[in-house]
């Protein structure tokens, strides 16, 4: 048996140079991921399962304070301002950087909650365990926006 190919139309070429040149300019597939990181910071403030790792209960005093000041007994709520605040920084052709601009007394407030002090136990909101590693979460998350922005998607 003997099988003969011949070539009438090329129909897969001109897709897969349209998707080597987006991947030679990456800038928007960076800015998806960075915004799929940003979505999950903002979301793990309510969404227990998005956080990457559990949070401390807050301590009674804290919870008396709160309710004193007129605001629940939920960690991390307050005004709300730190839950908005997660924002894509900067996007260049290289990298993307994600992050809050809240900050106390000159100390990101984020990176206070995401790796805790000595008097403040740790309350991570962003996928990224205390190493740097991104969780399982974040990793599906920005690869699927990163692959939907690129279009490798059928």
């Amino acid at each position: 048996m003997k099988f003969t190919f011949r070539k009438t139309r090329d129909l897969i070429s001109p897709d897969l140079a349209r998707r080597a040149d987006k991947a030679k300019k990456p800038k928007a597939a960076l800015e998806a991921m960075g915004l799929a990181v940003v979505s999950l910071a903002t979301r793990a403030f309510t969404q227990a399962i998005l956080r990457p790792s559990t949070w401390s209960p807050l301590k009674a005093a804290t919870i008396k304070a709160k309710k004193r000041l007129g605001y629940g007994s939920k960690p991390l709520v307050r005004s709300g301002a730190l839950a908005h605040s997660p924002r894509v920084i900067k996007t260049t052709s290289k990298t993307v950087s994600v992050g809050s601009d809240r900050a106390v007394k000159g100390k990101s407030l984020a990176a206070i909650h995401q790796y805790g002090t000595k008097e403040i136990p740790a309350r991570p909101t962003w996928p990224f365990d205390q190493n740097g590693r991104i969780t399982s979460a974040g990793y599906l998350n920005v690869k699927a926006a990163a692959r939907a922005a690129l279009k490798l998607e059928r």
